[in-house]
């Protein structure tokens, strides 16, 4: 199986120009100070499916204007799993943005939450045994059950452990176990967005109309096989140029050691996507070195590690 990353490192805005002259408007600033003064930043988790029920994965990089609590901004990165005909990745990123734009016109994105018994509402079990739902009028004091009983109860059924698990009255949702929970597309998207997603009519023309509103239109995709081998391309255009050199990345490690003649712009935006998945959005700790042997011709050097 292939995994497939897919970050679009441009800027969705209200305004453009507006966003050339604001350098806050960038995910990247989350940490900058000047920046946090006026705006907040945060990334929300969504998830889609296309026409085969085969899930995916996108990761809004929201920014929020502290004055007036405006959606002004997001980056957006997209992950997604490659099984068959994964020949042609610049097709796979142009059914993944058409899979993309259908859930927003039928707002059927999701989240991933973890289910919290809550012992007020729902009788909390254990391999022992399923405590009562508790009186939350008076949970200390109970007819049948004397003080210090009750009191074990109650902090009984706050602990959660290994062996705890829920019977809603509604499902059999097991405690801490994960489920999925609709997520309205307005938390995600802009009204550029709205747009771009009405006016395109296949997944080639969500990436162009993309490219349209964005300061800066660049995408990279990494791809890695059974084989363990990691590979690197840029889309330009309808095509994927494979970055040269050699990856490798695993559970808890990231290597990248990469060339390329495409000058400093593409430098940088490379540069950002590289860390921006494995330090910011995996959380791992990221060491990069950069050599340039010409005014052109570099060499990127990653090394990243969960800690």
């Amino acid at each position: 199986m292939k995994k497939l990353l897919l970050l679009i490192g441009v800027y969705f805005l209200f305004s453009p120009t507006y966003a050339l002259a604001n350098n806050c408007l960038d995910s990247s600033k989350s940490s900058n100070r000047a920046c946090l003064q006026n705006y907040s930043y945060d990334v929300l988790v969504m998830y889609f499916k296309d026409n085969n029920d085969k899930e995916h994965k996108v990761r809004a990089k929201r920014i929020h204007e502290k004055s007036t609590g405006n959606f002004v901004h997001v980056d957006y990165d997209f992950e997604s799993s490659c099984t068959n005909d994964c020949s042609s990745l610049d097709l796979k990123v142009n059914d993944v943005l058409w899979s993309f734009r259908n859930a927003y016109m039928t707002n059927k994105f999701y989240e991933k939450v973890i289910y919290k018994c809550d012992p007020t509402e729902e009788s909390c079990c254990y391999d022992t045994g399923c405590t009562e739902i508790l009186d939350i009028s008076n949970p200390l004091d109970s007819a049948d059950k004397s003080s210090d009983e009750s009191r074990s109860l109650l902090e009984e059924a706050n602990i959660i452990n290994g062996n705890q698990f829920t019977q809603k009255r509604s499902n059999n949702k097991i405690n801490g176990e994960k489920f999925d929970r609709a997520l309205n597309r307005i938390n995600g998207m802009t009204s550029v967005i709205d747009r771009v997603m009405r006016d395109s009519t296949n997944g080639q023309d969500v990436k162009q109309n993309l490219e349209s509103v964005t300061a800066q239109p660049m995408l990279f995709i990494t791809s890695r096989t059974d084989s363990g081998r990691t590979t690197v391309c840029a889309i330009t255009g309808s095509g994927c140029k494979e970055v040269s050199g050699s990856a490798t990345v695993g559970t808890d490690m990231a290597n990248f050691d990469l060339q390329h003649n495409n000058g400093p712009t593409f430098n940088h935006n490379l540069q950002r996507f590289l860390v921006g998945v494995y330090q910011n959005d995996y959380g791992m700790h990221c060491d990069k070195t950069v050599k340039w042997n010409d005014a052109d011709s570099v060499t990127i050097t990653l090394r990243c590690i969960r800690r």
